[in-house]
């Protein structure tokens, strides 16, 4: 840290103590005694992140993550169209098979989904793949629903969307 920065951060100093009193990078108001433990700056309880290795800023929670994250912003636009189509099968087989048969259809629809969207992208991770991915889930349900005019509310279209988002989000969020 730069000393004009802590000169900025650490005003003024405490008559009882005689020591300098530093206040938080995000909070200027709010006094602190906690530091980031890989940048330095001063941070409060609120703006604190607990890794294993210590206390750090959200700053440098983000960078450290941001290293893992390898895609590209057309990945975004692959995804999408590789998992609407699959999506939208998983969804019309789905609504022929029935209730009973969604709970057994659906992870596999979802993770099937996920895995093919995955590959297209050529394996790269992205930040917000997971949410494109589900997006084009419900999207591909609803458009089943409404084309078999059967209406909205359908049990087994409505297990298809949650376990197939569950299954999605897991491979690609958590995995």
């Amino acid at each position: 840290m730069t000393k004009e920065r802590e000169h900025v951060l650490a005003r003024e100093t405490g008559p009882e103590q005689g020591e300098e009193l530093i206040f938080c990078v995000n909070h200027p108001h709010v006094e602190t005694g906690l530091r980031c433990n890989r940048c330095g700056d001063p941070i409060c309880a609120r703006c604190a992140v607990r890794t294993p290795v210590g206390y750090r800023c959200k700053k440098c929670i983000r960078d450290q993550q941001a290293t893992f994250y390898t895609g590209l912003p057309v990945d975004y636009i692959i995804a999408a169209v590789v998992s609407f189509p699959t999506a939208l099968a998983g969804a019309y087989v789905t609504s022929f098979l029935g209730f009973f048969f969604a709970f057994f259809i659906s992870p596999a629809a979802g993770a099937l989904v996920a895995d093919l969207s995955w590959r297209a992208v050529g394996r790269r991770r992205s930040r917000y793949l997971w949410l494109v991915v589900s997006g084009s889930i419900v999207i591909a349900t609803l458009a089943v629903a409404l084309y078999q005019a059967r209406g909205l509310l359908r049990i087994d279209l409505g297990i298809y969307v949650i376990m197939a988002v569950s299954a999605a989000y897991g491979r690609l969020r958590l995995g």
